[in-house]
């Protein structure tokens, strides 16, 4: 099938117009025109309703478009690599990661760490586990830190990079010296979105509710100096990671509950058959930060 159909395609889908579509590809209709009718002969099958002004997807349309779509992007990003393997020497290095890597500075150090060997050109991607794995599969990305790793993933290779505990953040003014499971179930709780890692929230009620207190969330932030700020502000009880103390306000107080087992737990995690040696000495300069 050639990719010029499908990419034909995917234009006319996309605006519903032959005419604005050849205006964007560059040709004229009735070239256009007999490129869907050849695609559509090829398949078998009619991708458009056919109406006066405009075209509109069949079901049978929406459900090739929605499996041409990635096909594109993923022609797209290959041809990209190709090209970039004529070059001398590949440098470009595409990180993704979350917010513990910058805060814990396990990342900025593993950069530092290899650029006083290379000169690289390095891009970070501050995105949420689970799109940096499926970017990883679509090697969009070279390596992914993040919180919650594949599981029986055959293309992917992992490793556990940093660990390290959960203090609990409260409003100097509400302070409570050593806090019981009773004093914390009464209390407003801040805690990032839900949609922004939902298997660390419930990973992290689940470890309340065995202490015997469940939080009560009434302010939901993006980020942990976000919620240190609304814990300042006197808004409620938090939770941070302990490579955060240095940045707490004075009117904060911070104390690790002993009878509270949470940690922060990072992985590195990178696609098995991309042994280039840019890869490899990244990974190392990244081990040997922690």
């Amino acid at each position: 099938m050639d990719i010029k159909l499908l990419r034909s395609f995917a234009t006319v889908a996309r605006l519903e117009h032959v005419g604005q579509a050849a205006e964007k590809l560059h040709i004229s209709s009735s070239p256009l025109s007999r490129q869907i009718q050849q695609l559509e002969s090829e398949l078998g099958v009619t991708l458009f309703h056919r109406e006066k002004k405009r075209l509109r997807l069949t079901e049978a349309g929406q459900k090739f478009l929605d499996e041409v779509t990635p096909f594109l992007q993923h022609h797209e990003r290959l041809k990209l690599y190709g090209q970039s393997l004529t070059q001398a020497d590949v440098r470009r290095l595409d990180i993704g990661y979350v917010e513990a890597a910058i805060h814990s500075r396990l990342l900025p150090e593993a950069i530092a760490r290899l650029n006083a060997q290379n000169s690289i050109d390095i891009h970070l991607h501050a995105m949420r586990s689970r799109q940096q794995c499926e970017l990883l599969e679509e090697r969009a990305l070279d390596v992914a830190l993040l919180y919650t790793p594949p599981e029986n993933n055959r293309l992917l290779l992992q490793k556990q990079v940093l660990t390290e505990p959960i203090l609990l953040a409260m409003p100097k003014a509400h302070a409570i010296a050593v806090p019981t499971p009773d004093d914390l179930q009464g209390q407003r709780w801040i805690a990032d979105h839900a949609h922004l890692n939902p298997a660390a929230r419930a990973k992290l009620l689940a470890v309340c509710q065995q202490a015997g207190f469940q939080p009560n969330i009434t302010l939901e932030v993006s980020g942990p100096l976000a919620a240190l700020a609304c814990v300042e502000a006197g808004l409620g009880f938090t939770f941070i990671q302990q490579s955060l103390a240095g940045r707490v306000p004075e009117t904060v107080s911070l104390v690790l509950l002993p009878w509270l087992p949470l940690e922060i737990a990072l992985y590195a995690v990178w696609r098995k058959d991309d042994s280039r040696p840019l890869i490899q000495a990244f990974l190392q300069a990244l081990f040997a930060a922690n």
